[in-house]
């Protein structure tokens, strides 16, 4: 094999180990930003049953307030009553003490539905407020484990991007152009070597003359079925 193609092969393989690292790189980033979206999710759920919990609270404020109104009102109505001489007007007093009880009835029903619902509203947000706080544990640890890889295959690429291009300055500029020319069709292999007569990558038959031409020498040829690069080995 001619060296200036073992120069180009030293590469290729360099160029193989940058894709591979560079993949595990990529493969991460989807894995982070699950845990992001798993984090956003919790915390728009937590939020959520905190703002149900505290419009609850809210309410039931409003029902005590009026509560204590209605109270105060069958309170005046009650003593209203107890000073009436006349029967017409403690008849009305009567139909407004009624009146006030009924109310206060209805409020006190409205208030401990509300208590129960503010319950079961506050066990959620208690539930989730745990579970938030769980996801984030684990979140923490698993963010910091992938950190590390991370900086691993980070440090590990640019390692093998300085191999490369110390290997790509012994390649002849011409050979080197039209492999990274075809490679750049998104090829993670770009050369291979004949297989007899054939193409080592899609075994196509290649002509007498060109094989004669790669024998013994740095030239290339372009299988023109695939478009690889093909040279001739020993």
């Amino acid at each position: 094999m001619h060296p200036d193609v073992a120069s180009l092969l030293a590469v290729q393989e360099d160029d193989v180990a940058i894709h591979e690292l560079e993949t595990r790189l990529g493969a991460l980033r989807p894995r982070l930003e699950a845990l992001a979206r798993e984090r956003a999710k919790a915390l728009t759920a937590l939020e959520q049953s905190t703002q149900a919990a505290e419009s609850e609270e809210r309410r039931r404020a409003d029902v005590a307030a009026r509560v204590t109104q209605h109270k105060a009102l069958h309170e005046k109505h009650q003593s209203a009553l107890n000073n009436i001489t006349s029967m017409r007007e403690a008849t009305a007093a009567t139909a407004q003490l009624e009146q006030t009880k009924r109310m206060i009835d209805e409020d006190e029903r409205e208030l401990a539905a509300i208590g129960q619902r503010l319950q079961e509203a506050r066990r959620i947000v208690d539930e989730r407020q745990q579970q938030a706080d769980e996801l984030a544990r684990e979140q923490t640890e698993a963010q910091s484990t992938l950190a590390a890889q991370q900086q691993e295959i980070e440090t590990q690429l640019g390692q093998a991007r300085e191999t490369r291009q110390s290997r790509a300055a012994k390649v002849p500029r011409s050979l080197l152009s039209q492999y990274e020319r075809i490679r750049s069709r998104k090829r993670v292999h770009a050369v291979f070597p004949l297989n007899g007569q054939s193409c080592g990558n899609c075994d196509t038959v290649i002509p007498l003359q060109r094989r004669a031409a790669m024998t013994g020498s740095s030239r290339t040829e372009v299988c023109e079925e695939c478009g690889v690069m093909l040279y001739a080995t020993d």
